[in-house]
């Protein structure tokens, strides 16, 4: 089951009316993504512009409804690239590009600021530190 605080949190969220969402995005060169609609219990499928880069095993979060592509692999090399995009004029850009390499990331968003922890440094290693995005 589900702990309670995770529970009381989800809870929380429905009662303020928040629009609660899940997205799936294939980090793989796909042009769709899969939109959970909680008031059908049901996935939708939308069409999404293709991230500009050639990368993959990028991370993705969301920050200020937009949506976040961070780090990942261009071939064998880790990428320090990251992009956002727009799903209201449905196109990617270009953002400020993390300090260091990151292949496989673990991303998050807290108090309005993205995170990209560890991810591959692209010599056979970790990264092994937490840098911050500010929009």
């Amino acid at each position: 089951g589900t702990c309670r605080a995770w529970r009381r949190g989800w809870k929380q969220t429905l009662k303020q009316r928040k629009w609660p969402r899940l997205l799936a995005i294939s980090s793989h060169g796909s042009t769709t993504m899969e939109r959970y609609d909680a008031a059908a219990n049901a996935w939708r499928m939308e069409a999404v512009a293709p991230i500009p880069a050639t990368r993959v095993s990028f991370r993705m979060a969301v920050l200020d409804g937009k949506i976040y592509a961070v780090g990942g692999w261009v071939e064998v090399a880790s990428t320090n690239a990251a992009s956002r995009y727009d799903p209201v004029a449905q196109a990617w850009e270009a953002v400020a590009p993390m300090t260091r390499l990151r292949g496989d990331p673990g991303v998050a968003v807290l108090a309005g600021k993205l995170y990209a922890a560890g991810g591959g440094d692209g010599r056979g290693g970790d990264s092994g530190s937490v840098e911050r995005y500010d929009p």
